[in-house]
């Protein structure tokens, strides 16, 4: 399946949006800033506060896009939010599921590619928007609510792995 996209951008606020929603073009300095933020205020909630909003985020894009195209199959929505991520810009996703759960393998993660281009590899997975965006795309292909899905990474590039694991688990 190939996305449609409509990429218009409004000249007087120089604001960007991809099939009707504001999206911020983004590089691997931000994302990478990002993420290092949430990690420094770990003990504050910030790791959760990064993935919940990505999935707040992420999920009326995917919601809106199923519903306009009519696709009504978990398995084509979800690969609806891999095509997505990729089309973002944030890597090369693989993802099968059930309403019980499933697992989504990154070949390429822009967030852990990012953070390895900075600052090196890190003694344990970073991937927390990720977790979020996969969490939405579970909860958009199974009909379900926000915080619907447990993410939990469990191999990560940016660790040395061949590729980034997230296992998803219904909640």
């Amino acid at each position: 399946m190939a996305l449609e996209i409509k990429h218009t951008f409004d000249e007087n606020t120089f604001r960007h949006f991809i099939n009707g929603h504001g999206f911020v073009l983004h590089c691997h300095h931000y994302m990478s800033l990002t993420t290092k933020l949430a990690e420094d205020f770990a003990d504050l909630g910030a790791v959760r506060v990064l993935a919940e909003t990505a999935e707040d985020t992420i999920r009326p894009v995917l919601e809106s896009y199923v519903k306009e195209k009519g696709i009504t199959s978990p398995a084509e929505r979800l690969q609806v939010g891999a095509e997505y991520y990729s089309f973002m810009g944030m890597g090369k996703m693989a993802v099968s599921g059930t309403p019980a759960g499933g697992e989504a393998k990154l070949a390429h993660s822009h967030v852990d590619e990012g953070w390895i281009a900075k600052w090196g590899k890190h003694d344990k997975p970073i991937n927390h928007f990720t977790r979020g965006f996969v969490a939405a795309m579970f909860a958009v292909a199974f009909d379900k609510p926000a915080r619907s899905f447990e993410v939990i990474e469990t191999a990560a590039i940016v660790t040395g792995a061949p590729e980034s694991v997230l296992s998803v688990k219904a909640v």
